[in-house]
Formats: structure tokens, C-alpha cells, sequence
């Protein structure tokens, strides 16, 4: 059962993008897509085949609004639902849910993914991260969660912002180090998808084995 009849989301990036598809995905239409650019509207309408606004009224009515914007501009934008009566939530990792205490009802609903428009996942494996003002709040949006996603975990803002930060070293970090092996081999015959094998079976053993246990070669041997 859809534990919301009027969901809106906020924002046009990728969060956004990959929230609406999900809800889809799922049979759940967004009412509403707010972006701040008019000259978007149409684009987003096209893409997404809902309707899009930069009328934060419009939203009101709205049992749900889902705020998914860049972290340093939620509270810009929560300050325009002042008089919301729904669920107030943000999709940030870092963000506590209190920067949106000023309606009665909020929460996170934070996606432990990268996000990219031009590139589909598999949202029924994206863990989602979730917690809410009140436990009727949390119950809910919790039921929401569970239709997106497989993977849902109750997380208080600590915790997430742990979780958060954990990424970025084992997502962003990564990439560094495949951004270090593509350097070495400028100018050879080869290029980094000759590693794509190697880097694979490496993170599948860390997950079965641990990290420390799956060193090997110079990196084990100090």
C-alpha cells in the first residue's frame, strides 16, 4: 500500500532525476517536480513525463515533498514551505534532518549511491537510509522506502553522517587510484580496462573476506 497520495520532489539534478524514475518504477507518480528555472519546465516534463513548477504553492498540497537539491541550498529552499502542513524531507548525508524542524513533520531519505542522470542503476539495490521527526513519520516513509528499495536501514544523523563519510572513501578514493593507474600507462599499448577483471574480483573478495584479509602483493607486504 502507497503510504502517500501527493508526492512532490524538489530539485532537477540527479537525485531528482533518479527519485522520480524510482517512485515510477513502482507506479507512483509524482505530482509535482519543482525547479527554480522556468526555462527547465518543459525539458523536465518531456523526460520525466510529470509536471513540473516553480511555484512552491503549488506544493502545498502535497502529503509528501521530497527535498533533493545540493546540501548548502535545502535550507534556502525549506524556507519556502513554511506553512507546510505534510512530510518534509531531504535526501543528504550530511545534513541533520533538524535543519527542516520548522514544519512539525520531517525526516531523510538518503540514497547510499552515486547518482548520475545518464546512468540507470538498479534502485531496488540502493540502500536507503531513513528517519523521521515522529515514529508515525518514520513508519511511513519507512513503507515508502520499502517499496523503492530492497535495502532500507533505520539511521539517526549520526550514524548516517558516518555512513556518509565512509563513502567517500571507499567510492571517491577508488576512483582516485584508477585515476593513478590510467596515469602510469600514458603512452603505453594498454589502457585501465585491461584492470577492469582485476579491480572487480578485489572488491568482491573484500566484501567476502574483509579489506585487510584481501591485500596482496606489495601492499600486503608492507
Amino acid at each position: 500500500m502507497i503510504p502517500f497520495d501527493k508526492i512532490a520532489l524538489i530539485g532537477s539534478g540527479n537525485v531528482a532525476y533518479a527519485y522520480s524514475k524510482a517512485l515510477k518504477n513502482n507506479g507512483i507518480s509524482p505530482s509535482f517536480i519543482y525547479t527554480r528555472s522556468v526555462g527547465k519546465i518543459p525539458e523536465i516534463e518531456k523526460t520525466l513525463g510529470l509536471k513540473a513548477t516553480s511555484d512552491f504553492d503549488e506544493l502545498l498540497g502535497c502529503d509528501l515533498i521530497i527535498i533533493a537539491v545540493k546540501d548548502d541550498a535545502i535550507y534556502e529552499v525549506a524556507s519556502n514551505l513554511k506553512n507546510y502542513k505534510g512530510l518534509l524531507v531531504h535526501t543528504s548525508g550530511t545534513k541533520p534532518s533538524s535543519i527542516l524542524n520548522h514544519v512539525e513533520n520531517y525526516g531523510v531519505l538518503f540514497p547510499l549511491q552515486t547518482l548520475t542522470k545518464d546512468f540507470d542503476v538498479d534502485f531496488k539495490k540502493v540502500p536507503l537510509l531513513v528517519n523521521a521527526s515522529s515514529s508515525i513519520c518514520f513508519e511511513k516513509l519507512k513503507s515508502l522506502a520499502n517499496i523503492m528499495s530492497d535495502v532500507v536501514f533505520e539511521c539517526s544523523d549520526d550514524d548516517r553522517s558516518a555512513i556518509h563519510l565512509s563513502a567517500v572513501f571507499v567510492c571517491n578514493f577508488v576512483n582516485v587510484m584508477l585515476q593513478i593507474g590510467d596515469k602510469l600507462l600514458e603512452n603505453k599499448a594498454v589502457n585501465i580496462s585491461i584492470f577492469e577483471s582485476l579491480v572487480k574480483e578485489t572488491v568482491d573478495k573484500a566484501f567476502v573476506m574483509g579489506p585487510k584479509n584481501a591485500l596482496t602483493g606489495p601492499a600486503k607486504r608492507g
